[in-house]
C-alpha cells in the first residue's frame, strides 16, 4: 500500500481530456515515477497496455489476432476492475467497428472471431437494426451512428476517446491508492497524450494554411533567370 501512496501521490492530476495543450507528466518523467512499481505490478500494467493503448499494438496484426491477444490478457488478469477495463473497451471498439463494417456495406459477420465481449453474437443477429437493438445496453450508439452517417472522422475520433476517458474515470473513482489507480492514470494519460498530438497536428496544419494564406501569390515564387 505504502508504494501505491508514495507513487499516486507523486504524480499531478490529469487535465481535461481536449483541454490539455500538453499532458500534465512527460512520459519520460511517468516512467520513472513507475519505476517504484514491484516487477509483477509493472508487467501487468504493460499487459493492460498493450490492449489498451494503440501506441503499443502491432499495426500490422489482423483483427482476429488483436481479439486473441485481448482474450488472452482478460483471461490472465486478476483484478475484476482490470476486467472490467479491457472488457469495456474491446466492446466498444466492437461496437463501434460493427458501424463501420455495416456502413461500408459488409454483410453480418458469420462468425463470432471479428469482436469482443458480451454482446458480438447478438449484433450478428442483429445486423439490421439501426443501433444493434443495443441501444439501452449502450446509450451512445445513436450518437455515434450519427458521427458514422455524416462522415465525420474527427468528430468521431473525439467522441470515442471521450467516452473512454469518462470509462476510466468512472473506475477511477472507486480505487486512489491501489494497483488499479496507478493502471487507471496511466490509461488517461495515454488518452490525454494523443489528444495533444492531434492539437500539435492540427496546429501544424493550420500554421501552414495561414502562411499560405498571407504569402498569397508568393506561396510559390518564380524565379526569372
Amino acid at each position: 500500500m505504502d508504494e501505491y501512496v508514495s507513487l499516486m501521490s507523486s504524480l499531478p492530476s490529469t487535465e481535461r481530456l481536449f483541454l490539455a495543450k500538453l499532458p500534465a507528466i512527460s512520459r519520460l518523467r511517468l516512467e520513472l515515477r513507475l519505476k517504484q512499481l514491484k516487477e509483477q505490478d509493472l508487467w501487468t500494467l504493460r499487459q493492460v497496455e498493450s490492449v489498451l493503448n494503440w501506441s503499443m499494438q502491432n499495426l500490422a496484426s489482423s483483427d482476429k489476432e488483436l481479439i486473441n491477444r485481448a482474450k488472452t490478457v482478460f483471461v490472465g488478469l486478476q483484478s475484476e476492475t482490470l476486467k472490467t477495463l479491457v472488457r469495456d473497451k474491446m466492446e466498444l471498439r466492437t461496437c463501434i467497428a460493427a458501424l463501420r463494417r455495416r456502413a461500408q456495406g459488409e454483410h453480418a459477420p458469420d462468425k463470432v472471431n471479428w469482436g469482443f465481449g458480451r454482446w458480438v453474437s447478438h449484433i450478428n443477429r442483429n445486423w439490421n437494426e439501426t443501433h444493434f437493438a443495443l441501444e439501452t445496453v449502450f446509450p451512445w450508439l445513436p450518437q455515434a451512428k450519427g458521427f458514422m452517417d455524416n462522415k465525420d472522422a474527427e468528430g468521431m475520433e473525439r467522441f470515442i476517446l471521450d467516452l473512454a476517458f469518462k470509462q476510466l474515470q468512472r473506475c477511477g473513482n472507486q480505487h486512489y491508492f491501489d494497483l488499479e489507480a496507478v493502471i487507471i492514470y496511466v490509461l488517461k494519460w495515454d488518452i490525454v497524450d494523443r489528444t495533444t498530438h492531434y492539437n500539435i497536428e492540427a496546429a501544424k496544419i493550420r500554421f501552414t494554411e495561414l502562411v499560405a494564406l498571407g504569402l498569397g501569390n508568393f506561396a510559390d515564387p518564380i524565379f526569372e533567370d
